[in-house]
Order: structure tokens, then sequence, then C-alpha cells
């Protein structure tokens, strides 16, 4: 398990200090009605929100001044990213387990992954709706995991560590590989770490602001796509549930001089969002 990264791709800080409290409760966005016979229908939201809520008391100042301008938005009006260390993978839920809206092409179904060779195919699955596969066509064929909610590929910074590990289906392949592509803020490819096998890690490299892990089966053949993991701070393990990363905004922060100074204690409220302009 790593440390807290915080901001906008390519330039978040890493918080080492432990926080002194670290809530990352999801928005439920549950309602109970209680009838007048007694008996409870609940409503919910069909997308639960991720809140997260954290504290630190003697925070060092350099760590707090960057919170500080993550809050006030000094650095521009964009959603910003938070590398949870509790998270084990920042896959989708949903991408992680290879699953999606049955008949869905949009990030909800095929838009969570894409190949990146000639040949092949990501496709649903013609007898299990709603699972998806990838079908390589020869030893060159290839495919990449997308970020639903961002540009297409996971945001990281310089000296992050990453690790990705391939599907189960994919992970027996002995002719496997695996990589993860290090890509510039304006998403053109900076270099790759590289590994055969199911399992590649890495640590970002100076100037890249996104990353997207890939896999060539190596062999031609229909996989499923069940089981990956995408891991930033540790290395990544089988079976992991999906965390997603999903884009946050600042909704309240409070920052307080603290003894001895220059120490601050500092506390950051931040939730899933759809968008952050304004």
């Amino acid at each position: 398990m790593g440390n807290l990264w915080i901001g906008p791709p390519g330039s978040m800080t890493e918080i080492d200090q432990a926080a002194k409290s670290f809530d990352r409760s999801a928005d439920l966005g549950v309602s109970e009605f209680k009838s007048l016979g007694g008996r409870v229908t609940v409503t919910r939201n069909q997308a639960p929100v991720r809140r997260l809520k954290l504290s630190w008391d003697l925070l060092a100042p350099a760590h707090a001044r960057a919170l500080d301008r993550i809050a006030r938005r000094v650095g521009g009006s964009g959603p910003v990213f938070v590398v949870d260390p509790a998270a084990g993978n920042v896959l989708g839920a949903a991408q992680a387990a290879g699953l999606g809206a049955p008949g869905a092409a949009d990030t909800t179904g095929l838009g969570q992954w894409f190949r990146t060779s000639a040949t092949g195919a990501v496709a649903e699955s013609t007898t299990a709706p709603g699972s998806f596969v990838f079908t390589a066509a020869d030893a060159n064929s290839a495919l990449a995991w997308r970020c639903p909610g961002t540009t297409g590929n996971f945001p990281v910074s310089p000296g992050l560590k990453v690790s990705f590990r391939a599907p189960a289906a994919l992970a027996a392949l002995g002719t496997l590989s695996v990589g993860i592509d290090y890509k510039k803020a304006d998403g053109s490819y900076l270099s790759s770490s590289s590994a055969t096998g199911p399992l590649v890690s890495g640590t970002v490299p100076a100037g890249a602001a996104y990353a997207t892990p890939t896999a060539k089966p190596g062999t031609a053949g229909t996989y499923s796509l069940a089981g990956a993991c995408f891991t930033y701070g540790g290395i990544a393990e089988a079976d992991v549930p999906g965390d997603g990363l999903p884009p946050m905004a600042v909704t309240g922060y409070s920052d307080t001089p603290g003894r001895p100074l220059p120490y601050r204690n500092f506390s950051i409220d931040l939730v899933e969002v759809s968008g952050a302009a304004g």
C-alpha cells in the first residue's frame, strides 16, 4: 500500500503523512418511505457517489500549502483525482470483473477496453450477456484498458508506482505479455514498462500525466476480461474488486495554524463528480 496522492493528472501531490481521520464511504442516496400500513419502500441512486473526508493534525507546511491550493482551485477549475491508499484496484468495479451493461457500447460496455493492434476485437459474450471478451486473431492482437470518466487514460504523476495484472484467462497463457504505457498531458505516447507473463510494475517517469495498462495474449483465441487489476502504490494482485478512480471536486476544507508553527491542522472534503467547471 502506498501514500495518498491528490491533484490533477501530471501534478498530483504525494501526502506521506497518515491522515488522523479518513472516511471513504459512498453516498448511497437511500430514502425510505413508510406507508400507513407500516410497509417500507426504499429508493436509491442508481450509481452511488463516493465521498472522501480527510483530516490531519500538524500537517507539514509543504503538504498543507499544496492542499490549500487544490481546495481554492489555484491551479485550475477542473476536477482532481485522489489516489486512495486503501484502494487495491483503480479499475472500475464492472471493468475489473469483465462486465458491462448488455448491448452497451459506451463506458458501461465496450468503452471500457479498446484494441491497440490491427487485429483482434473486444466484444460482448454471445453466451453470457453483459460479460465481455477479447478475441485475439493472431499472436500480435493486443488490447488496453480505458479509464471511465476521463480522457480514456488513467491519471498519474511522476514518481507514482503502478502495477498491472492481466485477467485470469490471459494470466494462464504462457505466451502472454503485459505493459503499462505512459503518456504526456496531451495523450501522446512517452514510454512503457513491459514484462512477459501476467504482471508488470513500474514507476511513472518524468513528463507523464497518464498511464494505460495493456495486454497481448500472444496466441489466437477468445478470452474473458474478468479478473484484471491495476494498482497504484503496490503490487497488483488477483481477485481484487475494482474501486474505480473517479474525478472529484473539493466541497469544503479547513486550515488552522498548529502548535508549533509552521505546522497546520487541515481537513478536506471531496465528492465524486461528472464535471467540476465554473
